[in-house]
């Protein structure tokens, strides 16, 4: 064979071996928000994290964010410094006497389809519910009675519980989600 024919016999295999290789790279696992956001699953029960740290004067709670990215619904009970009955918290009245015998504060932290981070106190109020899981991808709903919010906003999307959504809890994000504990004005233990 001539040397101009292995040239370029040469050259065609690199980029046939080039082309391929480009191929196979690029389309491979989700490459922009949007990609992402389609995995964002249909369905998700909540999954018990115990490893929340307390700050030492007890306002905030931390969970490490990638925890909560992966979980999408994590359920933390923090222990209460003594037993409550009921807390009241923006309106509503939180039967913590019917979680666990009142000695848990039982929260909710979600990760959106969208990557927000909320958190709140885990309960349907009027059911007195605590066990949520997320729904067609885009909602909360009441394990009890079938109510249902949506994860961005919690504006109520059906069920007659629906004009009481999980009451949220200030948070920041960072590698740590912390949230704030002060406005319900009850005692951790450490």
């Amino acid at each position: 064979m001539p040397g101009g024919m292995k040239t370029l016999l040469a050259i065609l295999s690199i980029a046939l071996i080039g082309g391929v290789a480009y191929w196979g790279f690029s389309s491979q696992g989700p490459t922009s928000p949007q990609t992402a956001q389609q995995v964002y699953p249909q369905t998700a029960a909540g999954k018990f994290y115990s490893g929340a740290i307390l700050s030492s004067d007890q306002t905030k709670a931390y969970v490490p964010t990638a925890v909560i990215q992966i979980n999408k619904l994590t359920f933390v009970d923090l222990t209460l410094e003594s037993p409550t009955n009921e807390i009241t918290y923006q309106g509503l009245t939180i039967p913590l006497s019917l979680y666990n015998s009142g000695k848990y504060l039982p929260m909710l932290v979600i990760s959106t389809p969208s990557g927000k981070v909320i958190a709140g106190v885990r309960v349907c109020e009027p059911c007195g519910s605590f066990s949520f899981h997320i729904a067609q991808g885009t909602n909360l709903k009441c394990d009890v009675c079938g109510a249902e919010w949506d994860l961005e906003t919690f504006a109520g999307v059906s069920g007659g519980c629906q004009s009481y959504p999980p009451p949220k809890l200030p948070s920041s994000v960072a590698s740590n989600v912390a949230i704030d504990l002060s406005p319900l004005g009850i005692r951790m233990a450490l």
